[in-house]
Formats: C-alpha cells, sequence, structure tokens
C-alpha cells in the first residue's frame, strides 16, 4: 500500500474480529514500527505484546478500576462507564516503552506507534492507539506482571487485530498554515 493512501485511509478500529493475529505479522509490524526515527541518545525500544480477547478484556477491567482508585481528574470519567472498554475486545494490545531516563522517549514512542499503525493498516489489520490505560500500565503491579524492565516506561498502548468494522472517513479541512 502507498504510504499516502495509507495516511489518509487509515481508522481507528474499536470493533475486532475474535480471530488471533500470527506472531509472524506481529513480529513484522513491530520491525516496521522500530524504524522510527530517534533521538541521537535513545536505547531501543522494548515492545510488550499482549495477546488473547479474554485476558486483554480482563486487563481492561482492571485498568478501569485502577483509574477509578486513582482518579487524577474529571476527565477519568470513561472509568465509571460500564459499557466502556479499555482494549475495545482485541485480540492483541502492544506497548511501547522507551528509556525512562531520556526526556525524547516519548516522542520516540509516539513515532513508532505511527509506523507501527501505518504498517498494520498496510497490512490489512486494524489499531487504535489507546490512552486510557496509561496510569495503570505504569503502575508497579501492571509493570511487574508484564515485565516492563525498570529501565523503561510505557508511552503508547495501541490495540491490533482483524477489524470487524470500519468506520466511515471524515472529511478534513485542510489545515490552517502559518509560513514564518
Amino acid at each position: 500500500m502507498d504510504t499516502i493512501v495509507a495516511m489518509h485511509t487509515r481508522r481507528s478500529i474499536r470493533e475486532y474480529e475474535k480471530r488471533t493475529v500470527e506472531r509472524e505479522i506481529i513480529a513484522d509490524i513491530l520491525w516496521d514500527a522500530a524504524q522510527a526515527p530517534t533521538t541521537p541518545v535513545s536505547g531501543p525500544f522494548l515492545f510488550h505484546v499482549i495477546e488473547g480477547v479474554a485476558r486483554i478484556a480482563d486487563f481492561g477491567e482492571r485498568a478501569k478500576q485502577y483509574a477509578r482508585e486513582h482518579r487524577t481528574d474529571a476527565a477519568d470519567l470513561w472509568a465509571d462507564r460500564p459499557d466502556f472498554k479499555v482494549f475495545l475486545d482485541a485480540p492483541v494490545v502492544i506497548v511501547i516503552s522507551g528509556q525512562a531516563d531520556n526526556s525524547q522517549s516519548i516522542q520516540d514512542c509516539n513515532r513508532a506507534g505511527q509506523n507501527l499503525m501505518l504498517s498494520a493498516h498496510a497490512r490489512g489489520l486494524g489499531s487504535c492507539w489507546v490512552g486510557a490505560p496509561m496510569l495503570w500500565l505504569r503502575s508497579p503491579e501492571t509493570r511487574k506482571n508484564l515485565d516492563i524492565a525498570e529501565a523503561f516506561e510505557p508511552f503508547a498502548a495501541t490495540t491490533l487485530g482483524y477489524a470487524a468494522s470500519v468506520p466511515p472517513s471524515h472529511s478534513r479541512e485542510r489545515p490552517e498554515i502559518v509560513w514564518a
């Protein structure tokens, strides 16, 4: 798939088929994600792949509970919605972590996340960036359960799978440009 076409046609997928994604495909997508540009002082990315619809849904409920118990502001209202599914019933979740002591890791991980989503789309899979579980993913208990090394910090989480439905595209206006 042409990169420009991918950028204009990729959608955030919020409904997934129950079928699994082959590990070889996931590994190829993560290899593509790792090609993202990084800062000169960056170390490697760390990718954690979580598989299984039921396991991931359980993690989503844990993330909601954690958010209710550690509420930071009214923006955490999603945690109170019984119908809100943190990980959208996806069969795969990928957590991207970067070096905890590098102030540029969040940008590096975000670039890797964009590559991941474009690679998934080009391969016929859907993805969705999920921000809701980040507080839970950074908690000591979750870090231990997912084996996230102390030297790394989770900065991005993305669902992955075969789309059960694709939302319609939205027309966008060209952005305002300031030539400085």
